[in-house]
Order: structure tokens, then C-alpha cells, then sequence
């Protein structure tokens, strides 16, 4: 496989892991005692020759947010 398109593809699978966590969010949202979950991405650099420009898309579940 191209590994552009293999970078493209782990950029669009950790994007629906986001939506995931935001529907649920939203599902939620007035459900009592609920506490929604954060999401963040990073940038994970492509290391190897022929690749100084490649990033793959990381998804991170830093935590829960406590706020009432």
C-alpha cells in the first residue's frame, strides 16, 4: 500500500475515533452524573528515508472532564 494513502487513512480513522467520543458526548450531555471525555490529537512524525514531511494523526483521550 502507498504509505501517503496509509498516513491518509490514519488521520480518517482517528478522526471518526473523535466523532465517536463526541457523540457520545453529546448523547449524554443530560444524563445525570455524566462526565463528558476530552479528546486531542498530535502530530506523530514519519521517521525513515524519503519522509522528512509525513506526520501520522494521533488521537488522545487526555481525560474526563469533572466540571458539574
Amino acid at each position: 500500500m502507498d504509505r501517503s494513502l496509509y498516513i491518509a487513512m490514519s488521520g480518517a480513522k482517528q478522526t471518526l475515533l473523535a466523532q465517536t467520543a463526541n457523540a457520545n458526548n453529546l448523547a449524554n450531555a443530560n444524563t445525570t452524573g455524566f462526565k463528558a471525555d476530552l479528546e486531542q490529537f498530535r502530530s506523530q512524525p514519519v521517521f525513515g528515508a524519503g519522509f522528512p514531511t509525513r506526520v501520522y494523526a494521533q488521537n488522545e483521550n487526555p481525560g474526563t472532564n469533572f466540571t458539574a
